[in-house]
């Protein structure tokens, strides 16, 4: 019996223990520290802390990032996100395990607008591309009316979420298509798009070096680099990078140029092998290498006395070179280094020269030479006072010598400056008809004076001042010496004499485009640049009195031009003179609709209307020309 209570009650406690326990037992707890998070829409990490007496795993949206994601009781997690480029983004993170549960609400700022793409280049073919708009506000993209190759569908929308496509159109011609934008406005405020599209587009041919040759020896270290045109297979224009090394090609200098012949930016090491190359390079960046050549640079010595140079080959492919020769008065010995004083003022001029259409255009067509000749004396003769030099006597090579005081002339012995010009290879007696000289005079005075003779030869006088330099050399060389126009100043209040008629009239029967700026008849119906009356792109051109120093009875066809007041600009019949005569100067013909084709004033519509866009109404002319019958 007491076996059997013993019994029994060891079960009774047994159960009593059971009961105890289970009525003991925990629930599942899971505790976050924070209830909320929130980000700029920059991202950014933060963290919270977890309590809890299970296992548990975290579930949040794409957007964020939870390490850990997982776990069991107590923890610290690093909740993150990456930089929102949409709206506002508002979701939960929820904790469970067993049967517990917290949330814990998630909150990042947005962008007022956004775009995934804001660069589009587009393919010549018309390939559209599709981007997407994000926006808080209605938005609408503005098209600028001059864009009229690209559309976009939809062109505006509302608040949210947006695909867009920009459509081009296939491109047909050669018309650049570059960067430009595209405004989107939204709310108060706007954004850029950048759109372009591409031509299909071939390299130019392989530019063909001219000179120095390979191997050259005693190179001048301001050397002219020469080469031969390039085409395009599009016909875009070309423009051409000079590039030089002095390390064997470790390293590279370059100049840029329009051009097909150009010194150096800077002079070249003496003494020195060298390695140059030309790249021709599209309007649209193709471009392409020539060989690359060796010369060796001299010792940047001085020219002889008398030593010609070559500055330019004529490379337009005509039967003859035209001359241009320019030479010095009033520079000594010692400003005949390469790169000294009289190189300095021979590119100062050409520069000029070379700076007033039609000349750029008809460049090639040019063979320029210099000719060193010392004086023994810097400057020129003053045989009175100036404003910027006072009367004086040099002795200079050619005994330029300047009028003064008020007066710009200027004289010089022609005779001597003829026979050194007829030092430059293939100029002769006859060739210096159709030849110009510059004489380049040392001195800082406003001056210059052109010789003209009869039958075409002419010596360009162009004292270097300060300011007038240039000037001075498109007025005598590019407009006397050259084109053999005449002055359209006028200052003297009475009619043209009739021996200034009648000398005018002598020259044109031997060269009918002499003074081609002037007329004297007066006659509208027969004035000679009636040709272009009504012709587009030259309403300039007119009938305007007073010229060759008188205000009646001489006519010029445009209000203004350089043979008025210097200024850098030819009137059109002006222009047409020049072109003549380098057509029949290089044995070629002139034709009219060649020459309006190329004509690049016309197209750009630069003529001139007042005198006041230039100088003051105190402008001083210059001298009129040296007319002289043989």
């Amino acid at each position: 019996m007491k076996q059997y209570l013993r019994v029994l009650l060891a079960i009774v406690s047994t159960l009593l223990f059971m009961t105890v326990a289970d009525s003991c037992k925990e629930e599942d707890s899971i505790v976050a520290s924070k209830t909320e998070l929130t980000w700029t829409k920059d991202g950014g990490s933060k963290t919270m802390d977890i309590t809890a007496n299970c296992g548990w795993t975290i579930t949040a949206p794409e957007w964020v990032s939870v390490d850990p994601s997982s776990g069991s009781g107590s923890a610290q997690v690093t909740v993150r996100t990456d930089k929102n480029e949409g709206l506002e983004r508002k979701e939960i993170l929820t904790i469970a395990g067993g049967s517990a549960m917290t949330q814990v609400n998630l909150t990042q700022a947005g962008v007022d607008f956004s775009a995934n793409q804001m660069l589009f280049e587009f393919d010549s073919e018309g390939t559209p591309i599709d981007f997407t708009i994000v926006s808080a506000y209605d938005w609408k993209i503005e098209i600028p009316e001059e864009i009229d190759w690209i559309a976009a569908n939809p062109i505006s929308g509302t608040a949210g979420e947006t695909d867009v496509r920009l459509t081009p159109s296939p491109i047909t011609d050669r018309t650049p298509r570059d960067r430009t934008f595209l405004t989107v406005d939204y709310g108060k405020s706007f954004t850029m798009l950048t759109v372009s599209q591409s031509l299909p587009n071939d390299p130019p041919a392989k530019p063909e070096l001219v000179s120095p040759e390979d191997g050259a020896v005693d190179t001048k270290i301001n050397a002219y680099f020469t080469w031969k045109p390039s085409s395009d297979p599009d016909g875009d224009v070309v423009s051409y990078r000079l590039m030089i090394s002095d390390d064997g090609g470790t390293t590279w200098s370059s100049t840029e140029t329009q051009a097909t012949r150009t010194k150096h930016s800077q002079f070249l090491s003496k003494s020195k092998e060298h390695l140059w190359k030309v790249q021709a390079i599209d309007a649209f960046g193709a471009f392409a290498e020539s060989e690359t050549r060796t010369f060796t640079t001299g010792d940047g010595g001085a020219y002889k006395d008398g030593e010609v140079s070559l500055y330019q080959a004529e490379s337009a492919g005509a039967p003859k070179p035209i001359h241009l020769i320019f030479m010095g008065d009033g520079f000594i010995e010692e400003d005949y280094t390469e790169g000294g004083a009289f190189d300095q003022a021979v590119e100062t001029a050409v520069n000029a020269f070379f700076s007033v259409e039609p000349y750029p255009t008809y460049k090639d067509y040019f063979r320029i030479s210099t000719v060193a000749v010392y004086s023994q004396e810097r400057g020129a003769t003053i045989l009175r006072d100036m404003n910027t030099v006072k009367k004086q006597e040099r002795n200079t090579a050619f005994s330029a010598t300047l009028e003064g005081g008020t007066s710009t002339g200027t004289s010089c012995n022609y005779d001597k400056v003829f026979s050194y010009a007829k030092k430059v290879p293939g100029v002769t007696e006859e060739y210096l008809e159709n030849t110009t000289v510059f004489l380049l005079i040392n001195v800082n005075a406003y001056a210059g004076t052109c010789m003209m003779e009869y039958n075409g030869r002419s010596v360009s006088m162009c004292p270097m001042g300060k300011d007038s330099f240039e000037a001075v050399v498109s007025h005598e060389g590019g407009g006397h010496g050259f084109g053999r126009l005449l002055d359209e100043y006028r200052y003297t209040q009475s009619e043209l004499p009739s021996d200034i008629k009648s000398q005018i009239k002598s020259w044109r029967s031997r060269d009918p485009y002499y003074g081609y700026n002037i007329d004297i008849t007066g006659d509208r119906s027969q004035v000679h640049w009636a040709h272009y009356f009504d012709r587009p792109g030259y309403e300039a051109v007119d009938m305007f009195e007073g010229a060759c120093l008188y205000y009646y009875g001489a006519w010029r066809p445009e209000y203004i031009s350089c043979m008025e007041d210097n200024r850098p600009y030819y009137n059109a019949p002006s222009r047409e003179a020049i072109v003549r005569r380098i057509m029949k100067s290089s044995g070629k013909t002139f034709n009219m609709d060649d020459f309006i084709a190329k004509d690049i004033v016309r197209a750009t519509g630069q003529a001139p209307e007042t005198r006041s866009d230039y100088v003051s109404e105190q402008f001083v002319p210059l001298a009129p020309p040296i007319l002289i019958d043989k």
